[in-house]
């Protein structure tokens, strides 16, 4: 095993700005990115450059970072203290630095680390493993509150330009037959939606849905995309809420994924949309229309309700950003290549351009506030023990407050169950934010 030596080039600065020259095995580290480069669409045929594991130029906010595994080594007497010192350097909030052997030193952030080797003694080294988060170096001079509340301003804005724009492209058809054929589609896509969404076990959001359902389109686009709008985002709402909160520790939505039914929705979206023809036909084109509009309100809406959560540690705030802008990419792709298939591009709407750079704002603010958020330490038992003594030891300060909410907190962020409440067995591995 060869391992790269403290003047060989990995070194992590932390927001302390404490440096720590880390021994990893030779290049055995991976950058996981992947991106596109942003253009208006192109006639048919066109080629589109992808950034696959590069440093590419594109303008993202940081939210198409890198995605960084390091295991990093520990050795000689001293190992157990210097590893120590580096774990209590991972807990700190803030941005870090990390430079790569050979490349430029870019700013990471700290998402969850462990130890190996604890069950192994008399052996003089610690492995540490890391996951790093490559994210913009851009510090935002404005409150969260108000960048916040300026990307919900933008968010309510573009739902009701999309509102409006599909209002102005139904006034350009005189044909009653592509009236018609408009209708039927948007009709189509409205069901897909409602039966989609079936998380909307709420009164006032299906009677909007009712509502719109019994609308017609054709003399009514504005109101009804309008409503629409409020349906997504509300039901966005309803998707992130907190299903189990624990008072002091603000956990929310540890066990349940809710991006589920958006993943789904967008992913039948495409199904629906897509036509493998070379041309489209003008129908073919307003189906493609109302998709887009329908799937940036609903990418753009869950973005918004990602905004209203309180994220109790880095790990879940990340990959919230991440599945958010998976969405925008997923979509933006498809139907730039959709929009391709079109010769005359001049009267077609585009949605995807100001959706993406809503989704890099939104995405972009929600990695900005992991850095202040707890850091995902697991922890490998050395021998059996106990939820009380793991309280004890981890959540000090917060067991002497309140013992059974600490250990109800361990229980749920480890997803324990059975006999694992009364005694964790040597080797298990267990989830501490610190």
């Amino acid at each position: 095993m060869e391992l790269l030596k403290d003047n060989q080039g990995v070194i992590w600065t932390s927001p302390n700005n404490e440096v720590f020259y880390l021994k990893t095995l030779t290049n055995e580290y991976t950058k996981k990115h992947i991106g596109e480069i942003k253009e208006n669409p192109k006639p048919k045929n066109s080629n589109r450059k992808k950034i696959q594991d590069s440093n590419d130029t594109f303008t993202d906010f940081g939210v198409g970072g890198k995605d960084i595994p390091l295991e990093c080594y520990f050795i000689g007497e001293d190992h157990a203290q210097k590893a120590e010192e580096f774990a209590n350097a991972l807990c700190l909030t803030g941005k870090s630095k990390l430079k790569l052997v050979y490349e430029d030193e870019i700013t990471v952030n700290v998402i969850r680390f462990s130890r190996k080797n604890d069950l192994i003694k008399n052996i003089n080294c610690t492995i540490i493993n890391v996951d790093f988060h490559e994210t913009s170096n851009t510090t935002y001079p404005e409150s969260t509150t108000s960048k916040t509340k300026e990307i919900k301003n933008i968010s309510e804005n573009a739902r009701a330009g999309i509102a409006e724009t599909l209002k102005e492209h139904i006034e350009t058809i005189t044909d009653t037959d592509t009236l018609e054929s408009f209708s039927e589609s948007f009709s189509s896509a409205l069901d897909k939606i409602s039966n989609e969404l079936s998380l909307m076990n709420n009164v006032s959001l299906n009677s909007i849905m009712t509502d719109i359902l019994t609308q017609n389109p054709v003399n009514n686009i504005y109101t009804i995309t309008s409503q629409l709008g409020i349906v997504l985002y509300k039901a966005a709402l309803l998707a992130n809420k907190t299903k189990n909160t624990i008072t002091d520790f603000s956990i929310e939505d540890y066990i349940n994924d809710n991006s589920g039914n958006w993943s789904s929705l967008i992913s039948n979206l495409i199904s629906f949309s897509d036509i493998s023809k070379e041309t489209l036909t003008k129908e073919e084109i307003n189906k493609l229309i109302i998709n887009d509009s329908i799937a940036s309100m609903a990418i753009i809406s869950y973005g918004e309700s990602l905004l209203e959560k309180e994220y109790d540690n880095r790990s879940d705030a990340v990959e919230a950003a991440k599945t958010l802008k998976d969405f925008e990419v997923n979509w933006t792709g498809f139907i730039e290549n959709q929009y391709s298939k079109i010769d005359n591009l001049e009267d077609v709407i585009n949605n995807y351009i100001e959706l993406t750079n809503i989704i890099n704002l939104t995405a972009s603010e929600i990695l900005e506030r992991s850095y202040k958020l707890k850091v995902e330490q697991i922890i490998t038992l050395s021998e059996d023990t106990t939820l009380v003594d793991i309280a004890y030891k981890y959540y000090y300060e917060q067991f002497k407050e309140n013992p059974d909410e600490t250990i109800d907190y361990l229980i749920a962020t480890n997803g324990l169950e059975d006999d694992e409440i009364f005694l964790l067995r040597k080797g298990k591995e267990i989830k501490i934010y610190v």
